[in-house]
């Protein structure tokens, strides 16, 4: 007596890959309502705190001193370390 052979699913009704486009699906669908919302909290304010420095003096390592306004109109970065947080 032989077996009847049973019937191929086609590769989109095979069981992962349901489940594996049902994930994708709610992964864009979560991705698409999270950058919604960013983008209405945001309106029309800059994200990010843009403030200007303010004037100050600096010595240098050969006894000088270095003003903020000596370098207006330059790319400038100030780098800051506290000693006393490690």
């Amino acid at each position: 007596m032989k077996r009847k052979k049973k019937a191929q699913r086609p590769w989109w009704r095979k069981p992962r890959v349901v489940r594996r486009a049902a994930l994708g699906a709610v992964t864009v669908l979560l991705i698409g309502l999270g950058t919604a919302y960013l983008v209405m909290q945001g309106g029309d304010e800059p994200q990010f705190n843009m403030r200007y420095a303010s004037h100050f003096t600096l010595p240098t390592t050969g006894g000088e001193e270095v003003t903020l306004e000596q370098h207006l109109g330059r790319h400038n970065v100030l780098l800051y370390f506290n000693e006393g947080m490690g």
